[in-house]
């Protein structure tokens, strides 16, 4: 890797993997070395088919092709469903590349060694590359004698700056051409001298922002369009402490005795190439550029046979938008996931990041020109005691009898499959959480760096605070936390025993009582099933609580209750008009949770371009034709995610924030099913 060869080596790795651009791939699931293991329609693309998805459509379109994502296709599901361990899986990619500087979407029959289709892109743009053109534009920014009078004029020189590409979605349409052309704005930060013996830079490269200078870049023409400097007559400070927190570089406080994990018997999960059982679960484990980790198959054993419970699990989009009208602010509105990926910029996983009794899993990767590249440690598996029993009763009435054990309690285990992405200055865990009674929990954790924007305000008593503060928080000297949001969409294809399933609002309401009645409070369950795509678009409130319930249209628990799976999630909505231009190209967000017919090709909620996108993509598209969803073979869409208020405990790294959403059993079994457990 080369950028900018007056830049130091070291200088050079720390900034790019600060990005978490040095993988930033497409990436699929390791092939396991076993020759009894063949192909599932459900596993990530291998080595060889990426080669041969990159040769086809370099055939078509020339040696110069770059290619943002080459991923598996979802496969056509009832012949995936049909597929029987040890048959030849029919096997297909879905690309999105770039082909003399135009967006194309392409579907590659690798099973047939044919492109499908090769079309333009509708709507907007493939992620960006970093190897093809990222890395490349910092290079040539940091060589550009105008970008570095600029910096000059702050007091640096380039060697001391780093600037980072943020997309832009459809602003500045008036300086350049936001449909065709590839466009992204960069602002600059100092990163001198504050690191190791004064010369590398500090680990916390993004404390000092230079604020108001800013770039706008057109890639497609590759060409600067502007550069501009707001607070060039009354500029905030940049030369300022960073906050470093390298090992080595503050002092700790002593080491606790240690509290130890081990599996010294071995582990109780069993992996064969991409599939894993552990305590009844079943499940196929893949991993995406765009999404990450990625669940197929999930289902549960029991002595009937192997009972589905969802066909696919995995993020559906994430947006990130910051609030603050500033002219170097307005436009910060991210979709991580469609813009750069979020398997793209997973990292590898070390020090604290897993249990040290996880065992680690490698992704094949592809480069800028499709060549595969496996990274190393991109995923762990891992058990773990999660500190509260599975299930606990006492019988304190019964004490003193003899031959009656008055209390009962499980040590509860839990499954965890863990990854992580550092997207810019944030970093965050997805986990998916088995447990041994039945619930599934989808688990993201938000840590890393919070965004900061330099202000003249050292404290709340300098002259300028009450202006400086209006839209964030001061989380450091002169270092202001912008208001922002995080929502993350995540898309579930509940099969419960079966393909034929039901959406259910269970309305928890208080009817009126007879006036002769004991008790005049008294609240029922009202269920209501949802008829059509529109209606079940849920907004969750306080005074109007549901259970929110997916089961299958045919298969009855002992009682006679459809079996089923409650959906449980954060009430997270938008404070804002979704008139918003930002918003508009995420308007998910305003319902909890959205519930579509299964279509193979939707799967992402904001569409499948999202960089530099048209609005209304994605689920507002999915819903226009109304579909029936009884009886159907149904998708859920459920939103988490939180409003960022940023806090001094946020600085210089935030502390850990977890949520989640639920998969809870809901008259899928019989009773407990954890109630077997050994004492």
């Amino acid at each position: 890797m080369t950028i900018l060869k007056k830049l130091a080596l070291p200088l050079t790795a720390l900034s790019i993997i600060a990005f978490g651009w040095v993988l930033g791939q497409s990436a699929s699931n390791k092939k396991p070395a076993s020759a009894t293991y063949s192909s599932s329609p459900w596993d990530g693309l291998s080595s060889d088919e990426y080669k041969q998805a990159a040769k086809l459509l370099k055939q078509a379109h020339g040696d110069d092709v770059l290619f943002a994502r080459v991923s598996l296709r979802q496969p056509d599901k009832a012949q995936a469903l049909a597929w029987q361990e040890g048959e030849s899986a029919q096997r297909d990619a879905e690309v999105s590349f770039l082909a003399n500087g135009k967006s194309r979407l392409a579907h590659v029959d690798l099973t047939a060694n044919d492109i499908i289709s090769d079309e333009a892109m509708r709507g907007g743009q493939p992620m960006y590359s970093t190897p093809g053109e990222l890395e490349p534009l910092i290079r040539r920014l940091m060589e550009n004698a105008t970008l570095a009078a600029a910096l000059e004029r702050r007091g640096l020189e380039a060697s001391q700056a780093l600037c980072v590409p943020r997309t832009i979605g459809r602003y500045f349409a008036d300086k350049v051409d936001v449909i065709n052309n590839r466009i992204v704005r960069l602002d600059c930060f100092n990163i001198s001298g504050d690191g190791i013996l004064g010369v590398l830079p500090s680990t916390n490269i993004y404390a000092r922002p230079i604020e108001g200078l800013a770039i706008l870049y057109d890639l497609t023409e590759d060409n600067i369009v502007e550069i501009t400097d707001t607070r060039a007559d009354n500029p905030p400070p940049h030369d300022l402490p960073t906050g470093t927190f390298a090992a080595g570089d503050m002092k700790t406080r002593d080491a606790l005795r240690p509290i130890t994990n081990a599996r010294p018997q071995g582990v109780n999960y069993i992996l064969h190439g991409s599939l894993v059982n552990w305590q009844g679960w079943q499940f196929r484990l893949r991993f995406d550029a765009r999404q990450g980790t990625v669940l197929n198959r999930v289902g549960y054993q029991t002595a009937a046979g192997m009972r589905p419970v969802a066909y696919e699990i995995a993020m559906s989009e994430m947006f990130v938008p910051y609030h603050d009208n500033d002219p170097n602010w307005f436009y910060r509105a991210y979709f991580d996931m469609g813009e750069y990926g979020f398997g793209n910029m997973a990292t590898q996983l070390q020090q604290a990041d897993c249990p040290s009794h996880a065992e680690y899993l490698n992704v094949t990767l592809h480069t800028v020109d499709g060549t595969p590249l496996e990274a190393k440690d991109r995923i762990c598996i891992f058990e773990h005691d999660p500190g509260h029993p599975a299930w606990r009763h006492e019988e304190p009435i019964l004490t003193g009898i003899p031959g009656i054990e008055t209390h009962q309690s499980r040590r509860s285990m839990e499954l965890v499959v863990r990854m992580v992405a550092t997207i810019g200055n944030y970093d965050y865990f997805q986990d998916y959480v088995f447990t041994q009674d039945g619930r599934l929990r989808i688990r993201l954790i938000s840590t890393g760096l919070d965004a900061a924007k330099a202000v003249l305000a050292e404290t709340l008593a300098s002259p300028s605070a009450k202006t400086d503060t209006q839209t964030g928080t001061l989380i450091a000297p002169h270092r202001l936390g912008v208001n922002h949001d995080h929502f993350f969409s995540y898309r579930i294809d509940f099969d419960i025993d079966g393909t034929a399933n039901n959406f259910t609002r269970m309305r928890l309401v208080a009817p009126p009582q007879a006036k002769n009645a004991p008790r005049q409070g008294i609240w029922q369950v009202s269920p209501q099933r949802v008829s059509d795509e529109k209606s079940a678009q849920t907004a969750m409130s306080a005074e109007r609580p549901a259970v929110l319930l997916f089961s299958s249209n045919q298969t009855k628990n002992a009682m006679g209750y459809p079996t089923g799976y409650q959906l449980i999630m954060p009430n997270i909505k938008p404070l804002v008009t979704p008139m918003d231009e930002a918003f508009k190209r995420a308007y998910w967000v305003n319902r909890n949770l959205w519930v579509t017919r299964f279509k193979r090709d939707e799967i992402f909620a904001s569409g499948l371009p999202t960089n530099q996108s048209a609005p209304w993509l994605g689920l507002p598209e999915y819903i226009v034709d109304n579909e029936n969803i009884e009886d159907a073979d149904i998708v859920a869409w459920a939103t988490m995610g939180f409003h960022h208020v940023p806090m001094a405990e946020d600085w210089p790294v935030m502390p850990s924030k977890v949520d989640e959403i639920i998969l809870k059993p809901r008259n899928f079994f019989d009773r407990n099913p954890a109630i077997d457990l050994p004492n």
